[in-house]
């Protein structure tokens, strides 16, 4: 494969800092593959993007280098492209999920290696007509969770799993209608959950042996937050198999519509910017991306 043209885009503000004090290294690393190396900090989202639109067209892979909300911002400017590089990802973050469901070391100069093997392989992504995504689409509990977890880099993975536990008997149920290519379901749910990787939070604990080429989302349904709901998931875990519970909807699909009363705030890859209703559709192997191992279940 020709690639000769490199950019790496740098949030210098993610959660694994230490590593920006070998950015000469990494660049020489680089060159060792690439005849033409750039590297760009950027400074919010918007910068991002702007950075994207403006070097796609001049390179050949693009690596992100930072936590799932700059991967989720850097994905979602390269989707839209209609000529777009290969992506690449240096984990920098706390849960780091698609790094890990793509089998890329989490330290960031042993993942600079796997990158310079250049094993790219095409991944589904999913797209809810405003928004791509790497990892979930969710709404209810998730979303109460992802936004009251604080310091992660002092609890690590866990923080979302503690949170989730103590917001559990807090949780109130709101009315969903779903419908879509495999299934339909209308009643209560605390938590709605469209998986296209099997990480959530760094661990898998909601769909394990979900797969990144199969163009099919794993869709969770949970209809109530009691502690044995939530004691199924995480043997689920454990036993690598999709939860069996009475409270518990397992479905798989490629496309589907979803509306909710109340309304509810839309969790995407950690980030919260729209709100139900949404048209959830897998684009099935859209990106192209270096990975680590074999995109297989496990």
């Amino acid at each position: 494969m020709n690639l000769n043209r490199v950019a790496l885009l740098v949030n210098p503000n993610a959660g694994n800092q230490a590593w920006l004090e070998h950015l000469d290294d990494v660049r020489q690393t680089l060159a060792q593959r690439f005849a033409n190396v750039d590297i760009y900090k950027t400074t919010s989202a918007e910068h991002a993007q702007q950075l994207v639109d403006e070097i796609h067209t001049n390179v050949d892979v693009l690596i992100g280098a930072g936590g799932d909300g700059t991967i989720y911002q850097l994905t979602n400017a390269l989707a839209r492209l209609e000529q777009r590089p290969v992506f690449a990802i240096l984990p920098c973050g706390t849960a780091n999920d698609f790094s890990r469901a793509i089998g890329m070391a989490q330290d960031p100069i042993a993942a600079l290696e796997q990158i310079m093997q250049m094993k790219v392989e095409p991944v589904d992504i999913g797209f809810d007509g405003q928004q791509y995504f790497l990892n979930f689409w969710g709404i209810g509990l998730i979303t109460t969770v992802s936004e009251q977890v604080q310091n992660k880099d002092a609890l690590g993975r866990l923080s979302y799993y503690i949170s989730t536990l103590q917001n559990m008997n807090e949780t109130e149920p709101f009315h969903v209608r779903i419908q879509s290519d495999t299934f339909e379901y209308e009643g209560e749910a605390v938590m709605v959950l469209v998986g296209n990787s099997p990480f959530t939070g760094g661990l898998r604990a909601f769909f394990p042996n979900n797969h990144l080429q199969d163009g099919t989302f794993d869709i969770l349904i949970i209809k109530n937050s009691t502690l044995p709901t939530f004691l199924q998931m995480f043997r689920s875990r454990i036993t690598q198999l999709p939860a069996e519970h009475e409270n518990v909807i397992y479905h798989e699909a490629k496309q589907l519509y979803i509306e909710a009363t109340p309304q509810q705030n839309i969790d995407c890859d950690g980030e919260r910017r729209y709100n139900t209703p949404a048209t959830i559709k897998n684009l099935q192997q859209y990106l192209r991306i270096i990975v680590g191992n074999d995109l297989t279940p496990h």
